[in-house]
């Protein structure tokens, strides 16, 4: 096989889950490039740019011991999700089940195709459990991912939270937020400077006033106009996801569930992901040094892979209520967490990804 980078690259010997792949890629028009040889997997590692096994070889690839990297996603077929569940923390893969998953493998695969350069990430964050602090995650995250260069978004889509531009110390500053955009669809125009907006991140609220769920077409529109100016797009979905959260969901390439490092909090997240239509959700972890339950703990239980792990910061709660973004002041390890992950969603380095300063 030749070893130049491949964009999208696909592991697997199983002839019909090769045709349902080259389906979905086909629907969205990315090119994709397959082998049914486990050895070709190692060439391409550290190439491609999405990498998808599968479920015949996904036992052999969890045994290979690669590397962590982002961008894995193993493939199965309807009703076979919970036997690829025990590889998907190895590989740190989420699972995707053909044909019902075809949709979300399409959205996954157009955002690595060519021609995608001008394209930003979308990411949900969904909280597990009551007061783990998912909305301050999603703050975090758009805040380590906005650059110089490009700014990132965040997309308040928790009609039950208190309005994530308070959050963000943006409550008195003027712009728009989703009252103004209800009646949005189709394609829009760049959106950034009608938006309040505070360290290289543009943020879209629910109103004050208005406490209602947008319109699915207005989230699409407005999300696909985001991803086109920013380089990070964060929506913040609560603890559950409506019509509105399941628009969004499908302009996402990655899925972060939130939750503690404990018993209750795992059985939360497990009610959360009943019903999240078996979605592929990565698993964030808050933990605490004196945690009943480790990071890797938490994910095998859920049965999803582990994102990643944020420290527990109490510095949060009162910088908020001075109106201060998150990791603004008093949690240095939490913003530092906060950057890391961000860089794995971007595929870049850790050193590479940061927030400039206030």
């Amino acid at each position: 096989m030749n070893s130049q980078r491949q964009s999208i690259m696909l592991i697997s010997d199983d002839q019909q889950l090769v045709q349902l792949a080259h389906a979905s890629a086909a629907a969205c028009g990315a090119p994709i490039s397959t082998s049914p040889q486990l050895d070709d997997l190692r060439l391409v590692w550290g190439q491609a740019a999405t990498v998808l096994i599968g479920a015949d070889l996904a036992q052999s690839a969890a045994g290979l011991g690669l590397p962590p990297r982002p961008g894995v996603f193993l493939l199965g077929r309807d009703g076979g999700e919970d036997g690829l569940c025990q590889w998907s923390s190895p590989l740190r893969a989420a699972v995707i089940a053909l044909p019902s998953g075809s949709r979300w493998l399409s959205r996954v695969l157009a955002a690595a195709g060519p021609g995608q350069a001008g394209s930003g990430r979308v990411v949900a964050v969904l909280g597990g459990v009551g007061g783990v602090g998912a909305s301050t995650l999603a703050a975090g995250l758009a805040l380590a991912g906005a650059s110089a260069r490009r700014p990132a978004a965040l997309v308040d889509l928790d009609v039950h939270g208190g309005g994530i531009d308070l959050l963000m110390g943006l409550e008195a500053v003027a712009g728009w937020r989703w009252d103004s955009l209800s009646s949005a669809s189709g394609q829009v125009s760049v959106l950034n400077d009608r938006l309040p907006a505070t360290d290289g991140v543009v943020v879209v609220s629910t109103s004050r006033t208005d406490r209602v769920e947008p319109p699915a077409a207005a989230v699409t529109a407005v999300v696909d106009s985001l991803r086109r100016s920013c380089g990070l797009v964060v929506v913040d979905l609560g603890r559950s996801a409506g019509l509105a959260g399941r628009a969004a969901v499908d302009l996402c390439e990655r899925l972060l569930l939130l939750t503690g490092a404990s018993v209750r909090a795992v059985a939360g997240a497990q009610a959360v992901l009943a019903g999240s239509e078996d979605r592929p959700f990565e698993v964030v972890v808050r933990a605490h040094r004196e945690s009943a339950l480790s990071p890797a703990a938490v994910a095998d239980a859920l049965g999803h892979p582990l994102f990643g792990a944020i420290p527990w910061a109490p510095a949060l709660a009162s910088a908020a209520d001075r109106g201060l973004p998150p990791g603004s002041a008093g949690s240095g390890r939490w913003a530092r967490a906060c950057r890391r992950l961000a860089a794995q969603l971007a595929d870049a380095p850790a050193e590479a990804s940061g927030r400039r300063g206030r």
